[in-house]
């Protein structure tokens, strides 16, 4: 259950916590295990809003059950926020989010679900390298809980038609073999069967199939397809948004009806 809406003052050992997190990590540490959860919850908050990576330094300063009791606390945009502050996406933050709510938390990347109405299938690409720093079950479970669409965009453009090297016009219509589509039909294709344009991404390919053969083959599915999936996902997305947000159309007018325009 989150907490965020509910944010408790602050007390002095709260603040004496931000003075030592840097410079006396332990001592900090010993002071965040005797706050009570709710203000660990406001102190995480409060810093997410002015710098993310000291806020997840204050997550680390407690063992992984009691950090994770904190991010559950957490509402999805400070956690965004957070995550997104690092190089690598999480740097060991995403283990602590429960992998339900990971899906919500993208929906907020506006890198990923551009304002353009697309899906970047690179940003959608550097997500998934980043879910493969996590152990076997929990990247499964990520898996489990991706829109399938979100992931099939990422490998889309890195999926070759099976003996097509040159794209002419002719080879984009040009249909996948009998035999690779009666495996696929059956269950029974596997990652050395297909095409790809590097080899990292049929590393990650592998290891979803290694994880889970049904979701491989789904995916494999959808990414044939001629269907070009960067709107479609980017559509699904907004909706998804909007059933948790609301319908904001009298805010939107309400606003508008309020704005008062210069005089030239």
């Amino acid at each position: 259950m989150q907490y965020e809406n509910e944010l408790v003052p602050i007390s002095e050992e709260g603040y004496r916590v931000l003075d030592l997190v840097k410079k006396d990590p332990r001592r900090a540490s010993a002071i965040m295990a005797r706050l009570s959860d709710e203000e660990r919850i406001s102190l995480v908050s409060h810093q997410a809003a002015r710098n993310p990576r000291t806020a997840q330094d204050l997550l680390f300063l407690l063992d992984d059950e009691e950090s994770g009791k904190v991010v559950e606390g957490l509402g999805d945009r400070t956690i965004f926020r957070m995550m997104k502050a690092q190089t690598s996406t999480h740097i060991g933050m995403l283990s602590l989010v429960k992998p339900d709510r990971v899906q919500s938390i993208l929906d907020l990347d506006q890198e990923l679900f551009s304002a353009r109405g697309v899906t970047s299938p690179i940003e959608a690409y550097h997500w998934i390298v980043s879910f493969l720093e996590e152990d076997e079950s929990t990247f499964a479970a990520l898996l489990r809980h991706l829109d399938l669409k979100v992931v099939a965009s990422a490998f889309q453009d890195k999926i070759v038609r099976p003996g097509v090297r040159e794209a002419t016009e002719e080879d984009d219509e040009a249909a996948f073999p009998a035999d690779f589509l009666v495996k696929l039909d059956r269950g029974e294709l596997k990652p050395d069967d297909l095409e790809v344009t590097d080899e990292e991404a049929l590393d990650i390919l592998t290891r979803i199939y290694l994880v889970d053969e049904h979701y491989f083959s789904e995916l494999v599915s959808l990414m044939i397809r001629d269907e070009d999936l960067k709107v479609r996902t980017a559509e699904e997305a907004f909706e998804r948004i909007h059933e948790q947000v609301g319908d904001m159309t009298e805010v939107v007018e309400e606003a508008e009806d309020m704005f008062v325009p210069l005089d030239e």
